[in-house]
């Protein structure tokens, strides 16, 4: 809790249990991951919490493995029917109310306990739909999103994906914090892939291509050396990540996607082989080195990664070379655009 009220700048309206439970989960999932933590699960409704005691029971009487969801959605099929018979007789609404109460809870323990896949284009834009939902939106473009920030200052989120600027920079998603007073900003570039069980085989040739240009357009445009402001403290100025995200999430889930944000320079020292030898990235191998989703939207919020500070003339520029927005208006923030003193 005291770890996301810093990241939130001790907001302590954002810094809620369930989403420090998240959070732990995605940065110490064997202790705090949704599976194995007691604590999340006591924040489980009671009715997910009843039919997972159900099935560990039926198990051991029947002496195989029964999931939850074999208990469970045979209720909520049989609830919709009957619910379907009282509509077709013309039952008033106070015959069924209970049912309907009982199916509503039913439907939200099967989103508690069954994920969905998604496709890498879903994922990009879900989470730009989700992403830090206690910032007030204060602004919309083509492509972009802006908030404000606890400091007063404005993020926006600029999705790439599937357009052009994706494919000359290799960047998925640009997060940028802008601080109109001062013409300055940082960003950061992201590159989703999904990843299976946890691991990302790296030998195509098409991610390979993505992950040099998204070199081209960081590391060697020179925003990872050393900022113009004087930071106390905060992580190195890297400007580029590669996100290896899980295809399965919660339907109703409400931060942004689970997966982890791996510094492009840390790639290769965190890529293993097969016993065939193909190169692939495990999460075992990069956990030391890369941040989770969650972990991520809050530290760069704070200020504490991304890349050097850019000033808008330099940004301008980096933005016209790699055709990432189309005129100036698209790039800079003006501060009285903004009643940035205020919310």
């Amino acid at each position: 809790m005291s770890f996301l009220k810093i990241a939130t700048k001790g907001d302590a309206a954002k810094s809620t249990y369930n989403e420090a439970l998240e959070f732990g989960g995605a940065l110490y999932p064997e202790l705090l991951g949704r599976e194995s933590s007691v604590l999340r699960r006591v924040r489980e409704s009671d009715t997910t919490t009843l039919y997972r005691q159900r099935a560990s029971l039926q198990s051991q009487k029947t002496r195989r493995a029964i999931t939850p969801l074999e208990l469970l959605v045979p209720d909520i099929e049989e609830l919709e029917d009957l619910l379907t018979v009282a509509a077709t007789q013309g039952r008033d609404r106070e015959r069924t109310d209970q049912l309907k109460r009982r199916l509503a809870l039913l439907r939200t323990s099967q989103d508690e306990l069954s994920p969905i896949p998604h496709s890498e284009n879903q994922l990009v834009f879900r989470d730009a739909e989700v992403i830090r939902r206690d910032l007030p939106e204060v602004g919309t473009g083509r492509g972009y999103r802006d908030f404000r920030l606890p400091d007063a200052n404005i993020m926006r989120v600029r999705v790439l994906h599937p357009d052009k600027p994706e494919h000359v920079t290799g960047a998925d998603v640009i997060y940028e914090t802008h601080a109109p007073d001062e013409q300055q900003a940082t960003i950061v570039a992201v590159q989703y892939k999904i990843w299976e069980e946890r691991t990302l085989h790296l030998s195509n040739e098409r991610m390979q291509a993505q992950l040099d240009r998204l070199r081209s357009f960081t590391c060697e445009a020179g925003l990872c050396t050393g900022g113009i402001r004087n930071q106390p403290f905060r992580f190195p100025y890297c400007a580029a990540f590669l996100r290896p995200t899980d295809r399965l999430q919660r339907s109703n889930q409400k931060l942004i996607s689970t997966g982890e944000h791996l510094p492009l320079c840390k790639i290769e020292s965190c890529t293993t082989t097969t016993r065939k030898g193909a190169p692939i990235l495990e999460y075992k191998a990069m956990r030391k080195e890369s941040l989770s989703g969650e972990a991520f939207d809050y530290l760069f919020t704070a200020g504490k990664v991304g890349s050097r500070t850019l000033s808008y003339q330099q940004l301008t520029k980096l933005y016209a070379k790699f055709e990432v927005a189309g005129n100036r208006e698209h790039v800079v923030l003006h501060a009285q655009e903004f009643d940035s003193r205020h919310s």
